[in-house]
């Protein structure tokens, strides 16, 4: 007779999942403010571009 391990599959990984949210949402915020500090319009002046 083989025994059963019960699992609560309402108890397992959510730390693991919430951790993954996480990061992601912080590497999206990341992303996002390095876009903003670099991005330069396609018809902005090459002298302006050359000053940074």
């Amino acid at each position: 007779m083989s025994s059963q391990h019960d699992v609560s599959p309402t108890s397992q990984g959510w730390g693991v999942a919430a951790f993954i949210i996480v990061l992601a949402i912080v590497a999206n915020t990341v992303a996002y403010k390095i876009h903003q500090a670099t991005y330069l319009k396609p018809d902005a002046p090459a002298a302006a571009a050359a000053e940074h």
